[in-house]
């Protein structure tokens, strides 16, 4: 009889080296099965009080956690595969999973429906339980949605395919009238994409060739969309021929932006007018690049990989202006045109097949890009994120046919293992569905601390997760914790990925902490002139977050030692995290707005660990990353800018000497 196994939260060694499910019994029912030793990965133990009467309940996290184990395992062995391998390998065929699809997906999927129909007791009445001349619906379909299918045929169009009509009018595709359509131009007064001419730039071949030669050395890994001979077929055609109004012409124009705006080998911070020299030569090969893109995103009707790749490339070149909206908006229409054209290719062959590896590129470029606007952003979805992760299998991390990219293809697999591992920290500890193991508004002794218990639980589950991603990089390309040198930024990227996540896995209990003193100080006698608001904001706030006097004692709270070791951790994080980020922060690059905000999060979470008795005396160097963070955010405040108004906000805050 067979029966599905419920996975455990912690699989032990011998199914998670198989990829087996656990049932999490000492043995489990594989082990025995088997007749395997059955060992477990045991997590450390971290004990909190609970009061009396109180019990921890099922967590229906740990579950989710469970599942998604798998997922950091095949991460692991991927960056294994490429370190060892070179990428050489073939595709693999499809393994299906959770999170795959079958084979033939349409045809399969319409006849398991068809079948389900004529089975089901819900919609059985529609086949078997009416009678000629009769029509007898269940009340209960009214329930159901019904939504025209993608691959339906009651168009007109569709007709063209019967017999007769063929044999009367000849041979016409079901997609004339779209094709008719897409290929009609607007009429003059409204095709505003052709009012003014492009401006094309007029730089000699060499000039082109050292912004490309940058691009390939600092930019190019960040989002590596296409190998360095694609790009050269590309430019070498518009040498021979001259621009023209294609994908490829605009993918080659933002390579030579992104070239001029990347800092080469100079030092950092640039002197201003170096910079603005640099940026005004970037915008320039930009413009008609992006002039193109908005043309075929707003009238284009058929889905393009290069125009996607292209696209791509405008939300990096965005990036490195600091402009996280513009970012997006580019990353949404290639996300979009990405999943339209797979659609169309899944639908055309009825069947999902082995993207080749310039697909695989585009889609985890999206996903990055995406997902890290949505991070700090509330911004539209696309399903990019959802579809990346349903179709894990079908979509593996892009593989390397070239030696040269070797090393660049671990740097991204390892970044998006990161990302993904992000996500799962933003969704278990920070979605709404789970607000409860951070939602200690009432501070009630026996929900707060049964809130507690999943916390800790749920936290050390997702730190194990984070070093077990630290130890999959390749032991060559891993970089240093702390804050020694990196050999190059896809290293300081991946330390900086590190981090974030140590600090948003702990932050939590920095929150619980506070608001316990804050609850502390609320409930204590009132002094003249004490108030409960921190006090790290400067003279200039507002008299009704008047700060607390000079001097004042601020009274002391009961917080769980677990909390503090907790918070100390988040501490320490945060003072690394800044240490390294400012360093990027120097130059322009497709993290400067991320790392500004996340820069501005880790120094606000220690302030408030300043203002926490229990915490100061890990929280002495608050005034010196203050002044540093601030100091770099200048450099790109300009007027009306976020780094403007970080700075601005930062500025209001006053630190302990």
């Amino acid at each position: 009889m067979s029966y599905i196994r419920k996975r455990a939260l912690l699989a032990c060694d011998f199914c998670r080296h198989r990829k087996r499910r656990c049932d999490g019994e000492r043995p489990c029912s594989t082990c025995r099965e088997s007749a395997a030793e059955c060992r477990y990965k045991e997590l450390p133990v971290e004990r909190v009080d609970l009061p009396t009467g109180s019990a921890p309940a099922s967590d229906p996290v740990a579950e989710r956690l469970g599942r998604i184990e798998l997922l950091l395992q095949e991460h692991s062995e991927r960056l294994n595969e490429l370190a060892q391998g070179g990428g050489t390998t073939a595709s693999s065929p499809f393994q299906p999973n959770l999170f795959s699809l079958p084979a033939s997906y349409s045809y399969q999927l319409q006849r398991q429906q068809q079948e389900q129909l004529e089975q089901s007791p819900q919609l059985g009445g529609l086949q078997s339980r009416h009678d000629p001349g009769s029509v007898n619906l269940d009340p209960r379909l009214d329930h159901h949605q019904f939504l025209i299918p993608t691959d339906h045929f009651t168009s007109a169009s569709s007709l063209f395919a019967l017999p007769r009509i063929r044999n009367m009018l000849g041979e016409y595709p079901r997609s004339l009238f779209h094709d008719i359509e897409d290929s009609l131009p607007l009429p003059e007064p409204l095709d505003l994409f052709q009012s003014k001419k492009l401006d094309w730039p007029s730089l000699d071949n060499s000039a082109f060739e050292s912004l490309s030669a940058n691009y390939f050395a600092r930019v190019h890994s960040t989002y590596p969309l296409f190998t360095e001979h694609d790009f050269i077929q590309w430019r070498t055609d518009i040498y021979d021929h001259g621009p023209a109004e294609t994908p490829e012409t605009a993918i080659c124009l933002c390579v030579w932006a992104l070239g001029a705006i990347a800092p080469a080998d100079e030092e950092v911070p640039l002197p201003l007018h170096i910079q603005a020299e640099k940026d005004q030569l970037a915008m320039s090969l930009f413009q008609p690049a992006l002039r193109l893109l908005l043309k075929w995103t707003v009238w284009g009707f058929q889905p393009s990989l290069p125009i996607c790749q292209a696209l791509v490339l405008a939300a990096s070149f965005f990036a490195h202006l600091g402009r996280p909206l513009h970012s997006w908006r580019m990353a949404y229409f290639a996300s979009h045109n990405f999943i339209f054209l797979y659609e169309k290719q899944r639908k055309a062959n009825g069947h999902l097949q082995a993207p080749n590896d310039d697909y695989l590129r585009v889609l985890w470029s999206c996903f990055m890009i995406e997902c890290d606007r949505a991070a700090e952003l509330e911004l539209p979805r696309t399903g990019i994120e959802p579809m990346a992760d349903r179709l894990s299998d079908q979509m593996p991390l892009p593989r390397s046919l070239n030696p040269l990219e070797h090393e660049e293809l671990i740097y991204f697999a390892a970044e998006t293992a990161a990302r993904r591992l992000l996500n799962r920290v933003h969704s278990s500890l920070y979605s709404s569905e789970h607000s409860g193991l951070i939602s200690f508004s009432d501070m009630n002794p026996a929900t707060g601390s049964l809130s507690l218990v999943k916390l800790v639980n749920v936290s050390s589950e997702l730190h194990r997760q984070l070093e077990e991603w630290y130890l999959s990089i390749p032991e060559s390309l891993r970089p240093p914790l702390g804050t020694e040198p990196c050999p190059n930024d896809r290293a300081r990227v991946l330390r900086l990925r590190f981090y974030a996540a140590r600090h948003i896995i702990h932050r939590p209990f920095v929150l619980y902490a506070a608001l316990m003193q804050q609850q502390a100080r609320s409930l204590a006698p009132s002094s003249v002139g004490s108030s409960p608001v921190s006090p790290h904001m400067s003279a200039s706030t507002p008299a009704s977050s008047s700060a607390v006097p000079a001097g004042s004692v601020q009274p002391l709270t009961s917080i769980p030692q677990i909390v503090l070791d907790k918070s100390e951790i988040c501490i320490k994080t945060c003072s690394t995290y800044l240490r390294n980020s400012t360093e990027m922060l120097d130059k322009r690059s497709p993290y400067l707005w991320t790392f500004s905000q996340t820069s501005m999060a880790n120094l606000l979470v220690l302030v408030t660990c300043d203002s926490i008795p229990q915490l100061q005396r890990f929280t002495t160097d608050v005034k010196e990353l203050k002044e540093l963070l601030v100091s770099k955010l200048r450099l790109w405040a300009t007027p009306g800018s976020s780094f403007e108004a970080e700075m601005r906000i930062l500025e209001r805050i006053t630190t302990r000497d």
